[in-house]
């Protein structure tokens, strides 16, 4: 991965800079991949519970160096659904807090590094790797799903390659974690700014908490990226009044944001110089596959823009065929070097070689405009009929936000349900009938579910696979 080699090239730059005022060097990330090295690691997979703290920054990245194949989780995963992994999966190595280290007690310590723990597993078999895995991303977040994402060494060097191109990334850029490691976004995040050699501003502080904004002040942030939760959250906390003198790009990516507000960030970015992009991507194609440019993010506000450097979009109908009239929605479809290899449910298919051989269908609806951008209107398995008519479940979790209500929607053919937080039986009676005003069906085919808190991945990502097992009440 030449990405692992961008290490030796900057070994002498500062790789992270901490919120305790600590710094780690390039050369620290070499040293501990050496380490590694030594204890046999090459092509031998290792799960590794990841935070965004020095510890798991650098202990990936060493890992590539040393050759090891990476499992990406997140540090909140309980201990019963790690060890599900661990037995469906047969890792040689784990990689994780040294708090953790007694949930493993067969295993022994082969390496310390900043709090954390290399576990070795001496009664791993010694599983076949296809020659072109070299990383595992979870698509579950925090939820220990056995699911992962095969990617190779290819996938990850293109998508940061072609990140970095459009982003103009320079050496003098400092990104500040916002989002997990474990997550694609994230991890594209540091991908894309290791190659280059820069510095990056490592927290796991949220938006709330008032050091993070001390952070990004301090440490001279340039860069922030949030997913659409995120920037509901800035709206909140009167972003727009702080003065952060060092950031100059804003990113966004994780999920469809509702244009009206893609439109106020787009305005504000534009007011103080400040560079704002929409981008759309999945694990599936290791991290992004398309962009809008800040020139065209208040025109095109609610668009992805069109591919990324490399990439190639278009739609088909339900029949495959491709759709070349402008404004018609299809499933839209990706190809490029950073489709990755396909999934894995167990090591039996990490010898799996490429599944997807550079295409990737994406799953979600889109639209072409006549300049050729893409917006995307929702997502195949997010459609429903009510009584034969075809409903998009994401135009009314976007109603519903507009409406300042925090909802999702789901359920099942002539059965709707909209999962809501926070609303008693009154506000819950007043949504449904404006649902079935819109809608103009039968109020028997919706119900108003009360719920604590709506799913969330560790990026703030609804889980919509979750909503439908939610324990609610029927308020309307």
């Amino acid at each position: 991965m030449r990405l692992a080699d961008e290490l030796e090239r900057h070994a002498d730059r500062v790789l992270a800079f901490g919120d305790d005022g600590r710094s780690w060097h390039y050369g620290a990330a070499l040293e501990l991949g050496e380490a590694f090295r030594h204890e046999g690691l090459a092509r031998r997979l290792v799960l590794c519970l990841c935070g965004n703290d020095a510890a798991s920054l650098l202990g990936y990245l060493a890992l590539l160096r040393a050759g090891g194949i990476p499992a990406l989780l997140s540090p909140t995963l309980p201990p019963d659904a790690l060890r599900e992994l661990v037995s469906a999966y047969r890792p040689a190595y784990l990689w994780l807090p040294a708090a953790r280290r007694d949930e493993f007690p067969t295993t022994r310590v082969v390496a310390t590094f900043e709090g954390h723990v290399l576990l070795a597993d001496p009664g791993a078999p010694d599983l076949p790797l296809h020659d072109d895995l070299a990383l595992l991303l979870s698509t579950s977040g925090s939820t220990g799903s056995p699911v992962f994402v095969r990617q190779s060494a290819r996938n990850v060097d293109s998508n940061a390659e072609a990140i970095g191109a459009y982003l103009g990334i320079t050496p003098d850029e400092r990104p500040i974690t916002t989002l997990p490691l474990s997550y694609t976004y994230g991890l594209s995040i540091v991908h894309s700014h290791v190659r280059h050699g820069c510095t990056i501003a490592l927290t796991d502080r949220s938006f709330f908490d008032r050091g993070f904004w001390e952070f990004i002040r301090s440490s001279g942030a340039t860069s922030l990226g949030g997913v659409p939760y995120h920037y509901e959250m800035l709206a909140k906390l009167r972003f727009w009044r702080m003065t952060l003198p060092g950031l100059r790009t804003l990113t966004q990516a994780g999920g469809r944001m509702e244009p009206s507000r893609a439109r106020e960030i787009a305005t504000e970015c534009a007011a103080r110089g400040i560079a704002y992009y929409t981008m759309y991507g999945q694990a599936e194609a290791t991290a992004r596959m398309a962009y809008l440019p800040p020139e065209r993010a208040i025109d095109k506000a609610g668009s992805i823009g069109g591919p990324i450097p490399g990439g190639v979009l278009w739609l088909e109908d339900d029949d495959g065929q491709p759709i070349d009239t402008p404004e018609v929605a299809g499933e839209l479809v990706y190809r490029g070097d950073n489709v990755t290899l396909g999934y894995a449910r167990g090591h039996a298919d990490l010898a799996r070689g490429d599944d997807n051989h550079g295409v990737l269908r994406t799953g979600d609806v889109a639209q072409r405009d006549a300049d050729g951008d893409y917006t995307i209107v929702g997502r195949r398995k997010r459609f429903l009929k009510l009584f034969g008519h075809r409903t998009n479940l994401q135009d009314l979790d976007d109603a519903l936000t507009r409406e300042g209500h925090e909802a999702a929607c789901g359920g099942s053919d002539d059965h709707l349900r909209v999962y809501l937080a926070g609303q008693d039986a009154d506000g819950a009676r007043a949504i449904k009938d404006a649902v079935v005003a819109r809608l103009r069906v039968h109020p028997s085919a919706v119900a108003v579910v009360g719920v604590d808190a709506l799913p969330r991945s560790d990026a703030g990502k609804v889980r919509y696979g979750l909503l439908d097992s939610l324990d609610g009440k029927v308020l309307a």
